[in-house]
């Protein structure tokens, strides 16, 4: 055999035994490297794969979910900050990517490394996950495994400030409160130990536990490094101390955000907020403030924050009570370029606010909180309930109000002498014509400026060009809203309404000057339209006729007035009373009816209600109002209700329960729930059977019915009440409702 045969032949034969080794070699390697084995090459290669494979790019994710929750929060600095970004299943959406990702890595070990070193990091990892989810259950129960399994220290401690974290979120009160007391008594790393503080701060806040969220604050801050987590923890501190009164500290904690290296943003509202508690006092503190805030407004970087700068304008003025200054920035605030489009829902409140406290103009105050929710108030702003509330009943506020203005000033002027009265008379209209001629002037002068801001730059001489800087834009005038609505104003009264076109002068546009002119009248068969004829102006002696004529001069009208100022103090009494709940307002309008009308049809039922506003306040004149009710009106229900010392016990309308349960459930037909509404009728007509609050919910769902059911199913309930209850002290208002049934059941009265 050749050479190269007999060495080609010995190495078929080593490679066919290598051969026959190696598969056994992978088996003995593979074999070793079980997932229930305790060998050391075993747990070595999965401790390698569940740290470096699984545990350590989830909490990659995690950390980056985190950082991608913070960095996208949206934070109302009119409020008391969070502390922690409070998680829900919508913010868990945002971050669905990152925390699947998280899941599917830290489940690995779980289902294929047993025996790593590293599982109670990953079962961790995956709780961690699941609450960045929003999966507050399966993120409860991972973590108490790791709380109760771990022989780690830290993973035990970490687990347990994750269930506080859960239970803040919740509203598992009890059970945070119970974790606490437990991680009180750990010793914590550094890096725990600040998140234990920020989860406890939380946990106060949450609870409005504002000494304890301060407390645990100071605490935390010291602890930490310079950043936004830091700048704004001492924000929140700045907030707390405003919050207590304590401004010197107050103000120390937000000049400590300018030095915590936070995003610009936090800045400039920390800045803001030591404006407002600006301690100077006088006319140079006074200049000294307004230099700042001119600074600011001018401040390119603030640009995005204008609406901002100039609510804190406002509200500084308003918190010294200069109502009237504070107007004009709450108006620029409204209009300035907005960063937060619920700055101006606050501005219009601010507005509102004063408009109805202070200057009792409850026109204005209506529009201003119409302005309000349309603007977009957000719900979880203090007081919102209340705010929709008041919005919604200042429409019929508003009517009877302007009613009895309008009735009680047109009674005045009839009963003046007629020399007196004509004489007012030339006042209002001199005074009128005053104004419109300085309305006019106003927009004369408009025009001719922005007219000469315009065709001025066609002027050869540069000297004689007018000039524009970047900040005076608002005063050329096609950058100037107001000063063209001025001019489109002048126009129309000049010229009347022109379409945009050649030859807009003329009422022929398509005449051609170099024809012949009997050409011109012919073409088309076309005729020239006279200009229309601004209508004539009545004479003065025709508009004080006119004035005259409003007067209730006669014994009719005086009683057609009576009646409409009767109907408005009723109204605005009842307003006061069970929807604005202003009790006292309330007490003034019922006053003024009784007063004014001894014989009005609601005089039981008005001391009704003030023997309740005045019982519920435990003054004494309720005994007054009783006498009064019993001796005057003892026929009435209102009289046997107020007669009657266990009616708290008896479940009528005084009971607290059952008028409890009532608004309640007109809270429901409100929101137009009518399923809900109508099975807590349902449920609550048997428990107040013959009592006022049966009655009560028997006309609410006689107006759900209204709503639900139609127009004849509508009119038989009424019908049926009126038979079950003739007497009852509600029959004005079903007979109200009877006169209205022919279009309940499409207007869903």
């Amino acid at each position: 055999m050749f050479p190269k045969a007999q060495t080609l032949l010995a190495h078929t034969r080593a490679s066919i035994r290598i051969g026959r080794v190696w598969p056994l070699a992978a088996i003995l390697f593979f074999s070793a490297c079980s997932q229930y084995s305790q060998g050391p090459i075993s747990v070595g290669f999965h401790d390698l794969n569940s740290h470096y494979n699984a545990q350590f790019l989830a909490n990659q994710k995690i950390a980056e979910a985190e950082k991608m929750l913070f960095d996208s929060r949206k934070d109302d600095y009119n409020e008391l900050l969070d502390v922690l970004i409070p998680m829900d299943t919508t913010r868990g959406a945002t971050v669905k990517t990152q925390t699947e990702y998280a899941v599917q890595k830290a489940s690995l070990p779980v289902q294929h490394h047993k025996n790593s070193h590293w599982l109670d990091d990953c079962y961790l990892a995956l709780a961690q996950a699941r609450y960045l989810q929003g999966d507050f259950q399966n993120a409860t129960e991972t973590f108490k495994y790791v709380n109760s399994e771990s022989s780690d220290d830290a993973l035990r401690q970490r687990a347990l400030i994750g269930l506080l974290k859960t239970f803040t979120d919740t509203k598992n009160h009890d059970y945070a409160t119970a974790v606490i007391s437990r991680l009180r008594k750990e010793k914590l790393e550094k890096h725990d130990l600040v998140a234990f503080y920020e989860a406890r701060a939380q946990f106060h806040k949450s609870r409005q536990e504002y000494d304890q969220t301060l407390a645990v604050l100071k605490q935390t801050v010291k602890r930490m490094h310079a950043g936004e987590h830091r700048a704004r923890l001492h924000y929140i501190i700045g907030q707390l101390y405003q919050r207590n009164g304590r401004t010197k500290e107050a103000y120390a904690s937000f000049a400590k955000v300018n030095r915590s290296n936070g995003s610009y943003e936090l800045s400039l509202q920390a800045q803001l907020q030591m404006v407002q508690l600006f301690a100077g006092s006088g006319a140079k503190a006074e200049k000294k403030l307004a230099r700042r805030f001119k600074k600011m407004l001018r401040d390119e970087k603030n640009k995005d924050y204008q609406d901002r700068i100039y609510y804190t304008m406002g509200m500084y003025e308003y918190r010294h009570e200069r109502y009237d200054k504070s107007m004009p920035y709450f108006q620029q605030a409204t209009q300035a370029q907005a960063s937060d489009p619920q700055q101006k829902a606050l501005a219009f409140l601010r507005m509102a606010e004063i408009y109805y406290d202070k200057k009792q103009n409850y026109q204005l105050a209506k529009n201003y909180y119409d302005s309000t929710i349309n603007a977009g108030l957000p719900q979880k702003a203090p007081n919102y309930a209340a705010i929709l509330k008041r919005q919604k009943v200042l429409g019929d506020f508003v009517t009877h109000f302007a009613t009895l203005q309008t009735e009680d000033s047109l009674q005045r002027l009839a009963k003046m002498d007629g020399a007196a009265r004509d004489k007012l008379f030339d006042e209002v209209l001199d005074n009128r014509e005053k104004q419109e001629r300085a309305a006019e002037r106003r927009q004369d002068d408009a025009i001719s400026q922005q007219a000469g801001a315009i065709f001025g730059d066609l002027d050869t001489n540069a000297q004689n060009r007018p000039t524009r800087r970047n900040n005076d834009d608002a005063n050329w005038y096609f950058a100037n809203p107001a000063a063209m609505a001025q001019g489109k104003t002048a126009f129309t009264r000049k010229w009347g309404s022109r379409p945009l076109a050649d030859n807009w002068r003329r009422s022929q546009k398509d005449v051609d000057f170099g024809a012949d002119p009997a050409a011109q009248n012919s073409i088309a068969g076309k005729t020239k339209t006279p200009p229309t004829e601004k209508p004539k102006k009545p004479s003065r002696e025709e508009t004080k006729k006119t004035m005259l004529a409003t007067l209730p001069m006669t014994d009719e009208a005086v009683a057609q007035s009576d009646e409409k100022i009767e109907q408005a103090h009723y109204g605005l009494g009842k307003i006061f009373d069970k929807e604005l709940l202003e009790k006292n307002n309330a007490l003034k309008h019922y006053q003024a009816l009784l007063e004014r009308f001894p014989q009005t049809e609601y005089a039981a039922e008005t001391l009704y209600a003030m023997f309740l506003i005045h019982q519920e306040a435990g003054d004494a004149q309720q005994e007054t109002i009783k006498n009064r009710l019993l001796g005057e009106y003892a026929d009435t229900e209102y009289a046997r209700l107020a007669g009657n010392p266990n009616h708290t016990r008896d479940g009528n309308l005084t009971d607290l329960e059952a008028d409890r349960t009532f608004r309640e459930v007109y809270q429901l037909y409100e929101n137009q729930n009518y399923v809900e509404a109508d099975q807590r009728i349902r449920a609550g007509l048997p428990q107040y059977a013959g009592t006022m609050t049966e009655q009560r919910l028997k006309v609410l769902q006689i107006k759900l019915i209204g709503r639900t059911q139609g127009a004849d199913a509508y009119r038989k309930a009424l019908q049926d009440f009126t038979a079950a209850h003739p007497k009852s002290p509600l029959m004005p208002y079903v007979q109200n409702l009877m006169g209205k049934s022919g279009d309940a059941g499409r207007s869903g009265q």
